[in-house]
């Protein structure tokens, strides 16, 4: 027998992503402001916001493939591409208008476009190849590098996690996107560590669907066992000029501080006022993630952010600006993976399968 998650700790994932949507959004703001902000620029907690993504993208896609009855590779991959790309593409043109078209940026190459289409930006193949030329950041929007990160695991994961149940047409082209992947994730483990995190998160999720559950008394010694240390780290990195928020010793007591406080929750009683935002904050979560920055630059244009006052409106405006993109994008994801399964599974158990997709 699995596991599920509660509603006090399907409610606590979504208030940790949209804390950790607003914490980077706050982080980039802030690091502007003048005088230097501890919130930011001395503390980059955006950075480790960024960890906290990686580790509910690994638990939550761990979670969801251990907790499916009858779910294939090809279907996943429809999932991921839905998830990702209803949102990314329009994160993509609203880069373009922002900071090309308004800011007057260097415009990309087709070959910037291209890289940034197939997830290939921040990805190692240039640094690392001779002569493939690299893929610069599209108009600067600093986050995208993580999508491509991200998309890369999806893959890599879906891979290892499905092999065995695989047909043939999906193995020829599992093993096609296995070398990309592969370079990908290796690159981001073995040299940079934040993919450890995501890893870290799966590893938490098959912990949580098969081990005895506890509650919030057997979790209150480890979690203060794993504060402890949280700012023991912090303390030892803080000698440096800045701190490390990639730190791989910081992102392991990160994750399992997160995997405590989600066991903790499970019979948490959470009023529905908080529910909401909770609920709300994670719904406009990907979409705030996706355009704040330039949103945030073109407001820097018409007022002064490196005044506080200005930089806490910079941030209520790009969370109106996201707030309207998801209003009118987010669950579309739904839509186009319903229909792609429509289309692309086997008409024997396709309607089935498409019926299971509404669900969840």
């Amino acid at each position: 027998m699995t596991n599920r998650l509660s509603t006090g700790q399907s409610t606590m994932l979504d208030a940790i992503r949209a804390l950790a949507a607003f914490v980077v959004l706050v982080g980039h703001t802030f690091s502007v402001v003048v005088p230097d902000s501890w919130f930011g620029n001395v503390m980059p907690f955006q950075s480790l916001a960024v960890v906290v993504f990686f580790w509910l993208s690994g638990f939550l896609i761990a979670y969801q493939c251990l907790s499916k009855a009858k779910y294939s590779f090809g279907e996943y991959m429809i999932d991921r591409f839905s998830r990702i790309y209803v949102l990314y593409v329009p994160g993509l043109i609203i880069t373009f208008l922002v900071c090309i078209v308004l800011l007057g940026r260097a415009p990309p190459t087709a070959w910037d476009s291209v890289g940034h289409l197939f997830q290939l930006q921040h990805t190692p193949f240039a640094r690392m190849i001779e002569g493939v030329p690299p893929i610069r950041i599209y108009g600067g929007n600093s986050v995208l590098w993580t999508i491509a990160i991200e998309w890369w695991l999806y893959v890599f994961f879906g891979i290892a996690f499905f092999w065995r149940s695989m047909g043939k047409i999906e193995k020829a082209f599992a093993m096609l996107l296995a070398v990309p992947a592969t370079f990908v994730v290796g690159y981001f483990t073995v040299w940079e560590s934040v993919a450890w995190e995501w890893f870290v998160g799966a590893a938490c999720a098959t912990i949580f669907v098969y081990a005895p559950q506890i509650g919030w008394r057997q979790v209150v010694i480890p979690l203060m066992a794993v504060v402890a240390g949280i700012l023991w780290r912090f303390q030892k990195l803080s000698l440096a000029s800045q701190v490390n928020m990639y730190d791989l010793q910081l992102l392991i007591f990160s994750g399992a501080g997160l995997m405590l406080v989600v066991l903790a929750c499970k019979d948490l009683h959470i009023p529905s006022p908080l529910k909401w935002v909770a609920a709300k904050g994670a719904f406009v979560s990907y979409a705030l993630y996706l355009t704040h920055e330039p949103i945030r630059v073109l407001v820097g244009q018409y007022i002064d952010s490196s005044r506080v006052p200005n930089a806490w409106l910079s941030v209520f405006i790009c969370i109106l600006f996201a707030t309207l993109l998801a209003w009118l994008l987010e669950d579309k994801h739904v839509n186009l993976r319903v229909w792609l399964k429509g289309k692309l599974i086997a008409p024997k158990d396709g309607v089935a399968k498409v019926q299971a997709t509404k669900l969840t």
